[in-house]
């Protein structure tokens, strides 16, 4: 697979996991201290340092594999934990973060369950 062909997959990965999870570019870049514009380039096809295509795929939780098109596959089966404990709702933006929240809240009161957060 040549080099273009590879920033070009990861562009439109990256650009579709992105809008899947709801984010703008401006949420992908609060992420790494950038702005919308450095986002706007990695889906354009221009490959970020390897250290942002292994945190991009901690919080897709996707593999890096499937980032770069080496894979069609978004997660190893192999190596994918059944009983993983992280929270998705950390990809979602502080205002989502929030009502979920504020609806969890107002689930455990309807239901006279203390709620501890």
């Amino acid at each position: 697979m040549s080099t273009a062909n590879t920033n070009v997959i990861f562009g439109k990965r990256l650009r579709d996991l992105r809008e899947e999870y709801g984010l703008l570019q401006e949420n992908v870049g609060n992420w790494f201290s950038m702005g919308k514009s450095t986002i706007s380039q990695w889906e354009s096809g221009r490959l970020p340092h390897a250290t942002i295509i292994i945190e991009l795929s901690k919080r897709f939780n996707v593999t890096t594999d499937y980032l770069l098109g080496l894979s069609p596959n978004k997660r190893n089966i192999e190596t994918t934990n059944a009983y993983d404990t992280k929270d998705p709702a950390q990809n979602l933006p502080e205002e989502a973060r929030k009502s979920l929240e504020d609806f969890k809240k107002f689930l455990f009161e309807k239901h006279g369950v203390e709620y501890n957060k």
